[in-house]
């Protein structure tokens, strides 16, 4: 009887555990000294920071869970500012970018 009881206290601290959420990690992406993308702790927001006084807007690509589409955040308000993105599902890929007109833009990898 008490190994009975002990495989139940077993299995449902398995349970628990294998219920609960998985840990975010941060991310983060940089171009060129001119652009810092992340998303940091649980992952459900991103945000862009243009790093460089050089007049291009910089941007994030970046990933939801449960979704297939690539989302874009734009910050075209200059050197030392940061636009920030709403929340939503976690952010699980990104890259920042630099907006180069009449050039190809200059992006990170994906991370």
């Amino acid at each position: 009887m008490h190994f009975k009881k002990m495989a139940g206290v077993a299995v449902g601290a398995l349970v628990i555990l294998g219920s609960a959420p998985a840990v975010a990690s941060n991310i983060d992406s940089y171009k060129d000294g001119q652009v810092h993308a992340y998303s940091y702790g649980t992952n459900t927001r991103v945000a862009v920071s243009d790093t460089k006084k050089d007049g291009h807007p910089v941007y994030v690509n970046y990933r939801r869970d449960f979704s297939s589409e690539i989302y874009s955040l734009w910050n075209k308000s200059g050197e030392g500012t940061t636009q920030t993105s709403g929340s939503g599902n976690a952010v699980y890929t990104l890259r920042a970018c630099v907006n180069i007109d009449g050039w190809p833009d200059k992006c990170d990898s994906w991370r």
